[in-house]
């Protein structure tokens, strides 16, 4: 029941009619109040009472605050009020990023669609509402950074020598990496190298990456350090904890490493743990320079600077398309002049105020051509809605041009004026018959019994 009342409240909101059918979008959320990083799946949906004749562009969807992940789109049938929809569901994470209200603007969807009956597409813009979330911050007590939402962690660590002989100036390469399931690389922490007495501890740049696939998506985190071994010993490295919050368990999981014990020979070439350590040093800096020097681009952030971008290319489509658009209306519009029903009568009329018999007869036949008559010839159109005035000096006309008698002349002024009177006429009966045509149409439509029947 509630499920029916809410495709109803749907329904009654999203709801779009145009070129006489119903269109509807809307967007759905699995949770209105998720923490920082853990996913809400958004649902976008569109539907129309016939087919769609094109791909749904629904565009490239961004949520501020929030990362947005695309998974795929489902094929879907719907009933809403009682009437069977067709439409399309696309599926989408969102990942906040931050505490605090989080808005989903509403999307703009471009669909084609045709009518009932009709097999012709008609565009249409549909436009969902705007959706209202609230992001919890991160639970009291619980460091922000070890903070991970994910379904599943899996951690692993790997060494590129052995751990039994090691002597002073000896470098290890460790390497620890982790697996979130259910999050963005994005959201996984940096691993925490705790200092230990006697070793040089040097941290590469971390290696990161997201898989997804149309149902899941999955991060990995690998980081690596350089352990410079600098006294003679027994050294031990502390246990490694890295913690997950699982949302389907409401539950905190733990993942250690245990501590490990190095016992380090003495070495009687200490001269080389001087050059050792500077070459560290070396490459350490080389690997975070690049990062920031990348923090700052012409005195901005990257976020500065990518936003400043964003918005002079959003400001130069805008006014691009603007422009474009003004001209493809203006000459839209002149097209549509010129093939006007207006603009073949003004033609006619002009033909009568220069005098102009012959191409009279050739302006009235295109002008003809526009209007819905049952017969499509001047003296038809002369005889329904002229004066007797019309049609006397239409008559002396016609005698003037095909019987070649030129004893006497229509007067053209009249002839003028007479027959624009006459097209008023016509186009306000034309006018009442659809307004007539049109009113009973919303009466059906809005008559649910007239319609099933």
């Amino acid at each position: 029941m509630v499920r029916k009342l809410t495709y109803m409240l749907f329904f009654l909101l999203s709801v779009a009619e145009g070129y006489g059918q119903q269109l509807i979008s809307y967007v759905t959320v699995s949770h209105t109040d998720p923490y920082v990083g853990q996913p809400v799946q958004m649902t976008v949906s569109v539907y129309t009472e016939t087919w769609f004749t094109q791909g749904v562009d629904v565009g490239n969807i961004q949520v501020e605050g929030a990362l947005t992940v695309y998974f795929r789109s489902l094929p879907n049938q719907r009933t809403f009020n009682g009437k069977r929809f067709t439409g399309v569901d696309f599926i989408y994470n969102l990942f906040p990023t931050q505490p605090g209200p989080l808005r989903i603007t509403p999307l703009h969807i471009d669909v084609v669609s045709p009518r009932p009956g009709d097999s012709k597409g008609i565009k249409h813009t549909l436009a969902t509402k705007a959706k209202k979330l609230t992001v919890k911050d991160i639970p009291l007590g619980i460091n922000p950074n070890e903070w991970l939402v994910s379904s599943s962690l899996d951690v692993s660590q790997r060494w590129n020598a052995s751990l039994i002989t090691v002597k002073v100036g000896d470098v290890l390469q460790r390497t620890i990496t982790r697996s979130a399931g259910g999050t963005l690389s994005e959201f996984i922490p940096a691993a925490v190298w705790d200092s230990v007495a006697g070793v040089g501890i040097y941290p590469k740049r971390p290696i990161t990456r997201t898989e997804k696939t149309k149902t899941y998506v999955s991060g990995f985190r690998s980081e690596t350090v350089n352990y410079l071994f600098e006294k003679e010993g027994t050294v031990i490295l502390p246990k490694q904890e890295f913690l997950h919050w699982n949302v389907r368990y409401n539950k905190y999981y733990k993942r250690i490493i245990d501590s490990i014990t190095i016992n380090v020979a003495p070495n009687p070439n200490l001269g080389i743990l001087t050059g050792i350590k500077k070459q560290l040093e070396s490459e350490t800096k080389a690997e975070q320079e690049p990062e920031q020097k990348a923090k700052l681009i012409f005195g901005m952030t990257w976020k500065e600077f990518l936003k400043l971008i964003a918005t002079v290319l959003a400001l130069s489509v805008i006014a691009f398309y603007s422009l474009k658009w003004a001209l493809l209306n203006v000459r839209e519009r002149y097209r549509t002049y010129k093939e006007s029903e207006q603009n073949a009568f003004r033609r006619v009329r002009w033909s009568l105020r220069y005098k102009k018999k012959s191409k009279f007869f050739d302006f009235a036949k295109r002008w003809l051509l526009k209007l819905e008559l049952k017969e499509r010839s001047l003296d038809f159109f002369i005889q329904q809605y002229g004066t007797e005035n019309l049609r006397q000096n239409y008559i002396i006309l016609k005698t003037n041009v095909f019987d070649n008698n030129t004893s006497i002349n229509p007067n053209y002024s009249v002839l003028n004026k007479e027959l624009a009177l006459a097209r008023k006429q016509f186009l306000k009966k034309r006018m009442s018959v659809q307004k007539h045509e049109v009113q009973q149409q919303e009466k059906d439509w809005l008559n649910p019994i007239g319609i099933g029947e």
